[in-house]
């Protein structure tokens, strides 16, 4: 049998090294378009960018895929999939046929429009880390656009730094549609104390090469980030003409309308449960547990066996400065918020209800909530609000007596 994987980041890698472990003799090939081995993509904002001299952590090493007998092939995007002939066609016009192909080619940058646009930098890649490092060097002042997971992450590194920050966020709250509106006034309030300027209800409208102009005030600036989220990159689904919507649309098992063809990682559209519907994961956790089920099934189809669904409990976590935020579940626009009680100081824990029924939590410094919380979430229980009043907030204890 013979696989082919488009695309080297996280779920790419992951689903290459599960289908070795599960098969010595399937044939292997991981394509990607970038010109160096696949690397950890959370670094980039946490630390990389903050150094004069960047380092890069490598998923693994040259020989891995050498020894393991997996074909990696640099620099190559593919520029069409043939799902009639079960092949596909790289740039070079190099054709790879597949029995089974899997797409894990992510998200690209969200493009900021706005006059002056070619001076803002971004934080994707690699090549954008090493842009950024140098920029930062020469720079005092600091303007963030976009107050998601990136950009505060960025936020928190420059003022780290003794930069002059300002983040801007073009919505009421940064992390907005993330985390509980709780949560994200602290992490507000803490970025604030440690010398952030933060803007909501703020755009940018254009930028030169010393000033930021907004629809609420123009900020002086040296250097310009945008962290304002990124977009499924659709092209090579939607040429082979399989279903689209904020990605690709795939089934429990992670196939797509193609089924010998599946796609995993942030590009894939899964079907989530009643409350939620359909989602679309961006983190290292979603690629990680969905390229081991892709390697599962395929190996499944090989010997006629029932393929795995996939039914994930989501987590990820943001590390921005001395805040190590954790979520766990996803909540929703009509979840109720509980703030536990009677935490230490520098921590807080906010747990989500729909119908009474515990669905996700926010944790602040706090990784055994975090890590009981998620066992709560994936008991296949009802966890009340009164339940866990019970325990009087001791999310271990409820798990133990659960147990």
């Amino acid at each position: 049998m013979s696989v082919v994987i488009i695309g080297a980041g996280h779920a790419g890698v992951a689903a290459a090294t599960a289908l070795r472990k599960l098969d010595k003799s399937i044939n292997i090939t991981l394509i990607s378009d970038e010109e160096n081995l696949p690397y950890h993509r959370p670094p980039l904002s946490k630390k990389t960018i903050y150094s004069e001299n960047p380092s890069f952590d490598f998923l693994l090493s040259k020989d891995y895929y050498t020894n393991n007998n997996i074909k990696l092939i640099y620099n190559s995007p593919v520029e069409v999939i043939d799902p009639d002939n079960n092949c596909i066609m790289l740039l070079s016009k190099d054709l790879i046929h597949y029995e089974q192909l899997i797409i894990a080619t992510g998200t690209q940058r969200r493009k900021i429009v706005i006059n002056g646009s070619e001076l803002v930098k971004t934080l994707y890649s690699m090549k954008d880390a090493y842009a950024i490092s140098k920029s930062f060097a020469n720079s005092k002042k600091i303007t963030i656009i976009g107050g998601g997971f990136i950009g505060c992450e960025i936020a928190s590194g420059a003022r780290k730094l003794n930069k002059e920050v300002t983040l801007i966020e073009a919505g009421p709250s940064i992390l907005g549609r993330s985390v509980a509106p709780i949560f994200s006034k602290k992490i507000a309030q803490h970025h604030e104390s440690q010398g952030i300027s933060i803007l909501t209800n703020c755009k940018a409208t254009s930028i030169n090469s010393n000033e930021v102009k907004t629809n609420l005030k123009n900020i002086s600036t040296d250097l310009a980030i945008a962290g304002i989220g990124v977009i499924p990159n659709i092209r090579l689904a939607s040429q082979a003409k399989l279903d689209i919507d904020n990605g690709i649309v795939v089934n429990k098992y992670l196939q797509t309308t193609n089924k010998n063809i599946f796609a995993i990682g942030d590009i894939a559209n899964f079907p989530f449960n009643s409350e939620t519907g359909r989602l679309r994961l961006e983190s290292i956790q979603n690629a990680n547990d969905q390229a081991k089920i892709v390697a599962n099934n395929i190996i499944a189809i090989r010997i006629k066996k029932e393929l795995l669904k996939y039914s994930p409990i989501p987590w990820f976590w943001s590390d921005q400065g001395d805040l190590k935020l954790q979520m766990a579940g996803i909540g929703n626009l009509h979840a109720k918020h509980h703030i536990l009680q009677n935490q230490e100081k520098g921590t807080l824990t906010v747990l989500h209800f729909v119908n009474d029924q515990l669905v996700a939590l926010d944790t602040m410094n706090h990784g055994l909530n975090h890590i009981y919380g998620r066992k709560l979430l994936s008991s296949n229980q009802i966890i009340s609000l009164d339940e866990i009043n019970k325990f009087d907030g001791n999310l271990k204890s409820l798990v133990s007596h659960l147990n």
